[in-house]
This record gives structure tokens, sequence and C-alpha cells, in this order.
């Protein structure tokens, strides 16, 4: 532990000033408040932090991103995923009314894959089978749910072979086109049999429960192909029709003509939105390398589930120090924890997780069930520095203060008050820009990291944690 004091002799040099230049009317009010030292303590600690590894396969996978795909790497595991989605559908279907279901001649299930949004080999042939849900999805599915008995497997929507590359459609569609997109050819009867019921009675689209009750949704499952996983952000379905169009086309005699034009056109009429459950179906089997490190006593992170960790924030040695060193009028600047981690060496390119949520344990589960957001006073979280190798949670002061308010009250500090998660995590931002001209980061958004599989190590043995407070010694 190293300690740096900072003194300031205030009274010494203001007695001096007066001294020389002695004033009948000066106050001497307040002198006894502001005679002393003020002393800035700075606590710099690098310390090993207790910590476990805890596995865990039971989490919240519902994303409006959906992973399908399978890899197999050595040193990660075994991975697999497909999921499972209720759709929203539209509330009107604009479709002219000379359009009649006789002129409907296809549906299609348009996955939309944004470019790079990927893990593994792009060029990896692959094949995706979708599947109708026969039962309504349960509003409290996780990642290990299981799709059997909710859909017939021996009736099939759709099946279609792919790769997650756009090198075959040439340089301009390569470049401009922003999404890999897979269609799925769906059966002509689904189609006809929506446009109808919109036509008959479209009540039944007006809410997304009654329409779930008629479209329970979709489970779509990789069933060939291993080495890619591809991040589905849009799933939606899309009806074509066909008709006849006229046009005004001058003849070999320099006359005038109406011929007849076959036209295509089409509409989405339903869509995995987030409004509804979107959920992920994830199988992830931890390599023997990981389970090995583990088993060393190594602290490792994983993603999609697999291993978190748990740590005992030395706080006890902190507020002794601060007791020892501190004042009636002591102030806490600042508190930052500092954690040394690398991405797990692998032939796979898999990185280090880009954010961790830092929780308390007895607010995990509740955290990711109501939504919440890292708050700085039970919750952290802190993005990956590369160029360091470390992750940074820089403002938990706060958690302190409350710390030291409580022990103040009499209450006796716990290890509930200082056990914590490490979980990998997916953090969206906000920024607004302040009067002054600085910025200010809000987080909008906080769910388990499912975006990509990751492994990163973190070495708590040499964990650093920076503790800084001014303390005024009266005299």
């Amino acid at each position: 532990m190293k300690i740096r004091p900072i003194y300031s002799a205030l009274c010494a040099l203001f007695a001096t000033s007066l001294l020389v230049g002695c004033n009948d009317d000066v106050s001497t009010i307040g002198s006894s408040l502001s005679s002393g030292e003020v002393s800035i303590m700075v606590d710099s600690l690098t310390t090993s932090v207790e910590a476990e590894c805890i596995y865990y396969d039971k989490f919240d996978a519902r994303n409006s991103v959906k992973l399908l795909g399978r890899i197999n790497v050595p040193e990660y595991g075994r991975l697999s995923c497909s999921f499972v989605t209720q759709m929203m559908a539209a509330t009107r279907m604009p479709v002219p009314d000379s359009i009649s279901v006789a002129d409907v001649d296809s549906m299609r299930l348009v996955l939309s894959v944004p470019r790079g949004a990927l893990t593994g080999d792009s060029l990896a042939p692959q094949q995706l089978t979708v599947y109708k849900l026969d039962t309504p999805l349960p509003s409290d599915i996780s990642a290990d749910f299981s799709p059997a008995g909710y859909y017939s497997p021996s009736s099939p929507l759709g099946t279609c072979s792919y790769t997650l590359s756009n090198v075959a459609k040439g340089d301009s569609a390569l470049k401009n086109d922003v999404y890999i997109r897979i269609p799925v050819t769906m059966p002509l009867e689904l189609g006809k049999e929506i446009f109808t019921q919109y036509r008959e009675d479209d009540s039944v689209f007006q809410w997304p429960e009654t329409f779930n009750r008629y479209f329970p949704g979709i489970f779509v499952e990789q069933n060939f192909g291993n080495g890619c996983i591809a991040n589905i952000s849009k799933a939606e379905m899309l009806t074509y029709w066909h008709y006849l169009k006229y046009e005004n086309e001058m003849q070999p005699d320099s006359t005038y003509k109406l011929v007849p034009h076959l036209r295509r056109d089409s509409v989405c009429l339903m869509a995995a939105q987030p409004e509804v459950i979107s959920s992920n179906v994830i199988n992830y089997q931890v390599s023997d390398n990981i389970r090995q490190m583990v088993g060393a006593g190594k602290k490792v992170l994983t993603t999609p589930g697999g291993y978190l960790l748990k740590i005992k924030f030395p706080v006890l040695s902190l507020l002794d120090e601060f007791h020892r060193n501190g004042a009636a009028l002591s102030i806490v600047s600042s508190l930052r924890f500092e954690i040394p981690a690398l991405a797990i060496s692998n032939d796979f390119n898999l990185k280090a997780a880009p954010d961790i949520l830092m929780i308390k344990k007895t607010e995990y589960e509740s955290f990711f069930k109501e939504n919440k957001v890292p708050d700085n006073k039970t919750s952290f979280y802190a993005p990956y520095d590369s160029e360091n190798g470390a992750y940074k949670f820089n403002s938990m002061r706060s958690w302190f203060v409350q710390l030291l308010e409580d022990e103040q009250s009499g209450k006796t500090i716990s290890e509930e008050d200082y056990e914590f998660v490490l979980v990998p995590v997916n953090v969206v931002t906000e920024q607004t820009s302040n009067y002054d001209g600085s910025v200010t980061t809000y987080v909008t958004r906080c769910q388990p990291y499912l975006t990509a599989p990751t492994m990163t190590e973190l070495f708590l043995d040499r964990a650093l944690i920076c503790f800084t407070y001014s303390s005024q010694q009266l005299r």
C-alpha cells in the first residue's frame, strides 16, 4: 500500500501576512475553523482480489440480435446457436384492392446480417431450417430454453443453403450493400392464408397478443455447416404478388398503344421486433482448455454463457485506512478499480469481452430481469482498454461513501456489501452536449453480451485500487 500525503499549511501563511500588516478592523470570527492542515491522501494499492469462477448456462438470451450457426474452437469449445421469435404484424395491409389472393405468388422470410457481423469463415457453406411454432413462447424464456414440443419437426416451413459472403455478387454489390440477406422460401399456402385473413378480418393483426395466438412465431435452426456464426439483425416475412401494368408505348407505325407488362411487388406483413419475445437458443460446451485454466486457479470470463466471476472487493482494508488517517473533516474524492485482462490466445481471432459489468451479487438476478442500467452505486461497468490490457472502473466513490454512512449509523458491514459478480455485457450509450461544451454519456441499455463468442482472462492477483481522500486536522 502506497500512501502519498500532500500538506497545505493554510494558517501559517495567512497569519504571517496578517502580522506584517496589522489592522484592528480584521475580525477573528471563523479563525478556529480555518486553522489547521489539509492533507490529501492518495492510497494506491496493488493487491490480490479474492475471486471464484462460476459456471452458468441459464441467462437472459432475449435480444434484438439473433445468433445462428456453429463453431468449434479448440481453445474455446463448441458453440451452437439458433433462435425463436414471435412476429409483429402490420396493423393493415397496404395492398391495392385490385390485387386478389389469386395474384399472390410467393412468400419469403428474409434474414438480414450486417456486413462483417459474424464470427468465423464467411465462405463456410451452411443450411438453416425454419419451423412454425405451434405453442406461444413462455414469458420467462432463457438461453437454456428447449424448443422441443413447441414445433413439429416433420413440418418445416422452409430450408435454405447459404454463405455469409457477398463476393459472388460482384464488386459494386459488395461495396454498396450493407447487409447480407438470406431469403428462405415459405409455403405459398401460408402467404395466401395471411393475405385472406387481412381481407376478411384484420382484427387479428391489431394487437400483438391476438396475432401471437393466431401465429405464435418461428424457430430457426442451423441444421448443416460449421465454422461461422451470424448476427441476424432483421427477420422479415415478405408477401409477393404480380399484376399487369399497362404502359403507353410507341408502335412501329408511330402510333401509341397500351401494352400490358407483368410487374411484381411485395410488402412486409410480419417482422421480429423489440416489442415481442425474441430469444437465442444457445448450447455452449466449454473446452477442456478453459476447464483446465479454471482448475488451475485462473480467472476466466466467457460468452455467451460459460463462466462468470464472483469477487470480494477488499473494502474493509480501505475503511480501516480511512479511519486511521482521516479526521472529523474528511472527504472521499475518488475510488478507482483496475483489473488487468487479456484475450485468451486462440487461432480463431476470438477477442476479450468489450465491456464487463460489476454488480452486487445480491442484485445480479434482478438487474437484467428489470432492465436496469449501471448506477455507480451498486453496479458499475468498464470498457476494455485494449492498449493497456485492462478494465477500469473509475466511479466507485458513491458506493464507498454509502458504506461509510452505513458504518456511522451503526450498521455492520457484511460480505453482502462487498461481494460482486463480474459478467460481460453489451452496453448501449447516448451522448448529450452541455452548455459549457462538455459531453455527458448516458447508458441506455445493459444486457448480457451475446454479440460474439469471447474468452477473457482476468489477472485479479494484481488488481489496482486507487483511493483518494482529503482531511483537515483542526487546532
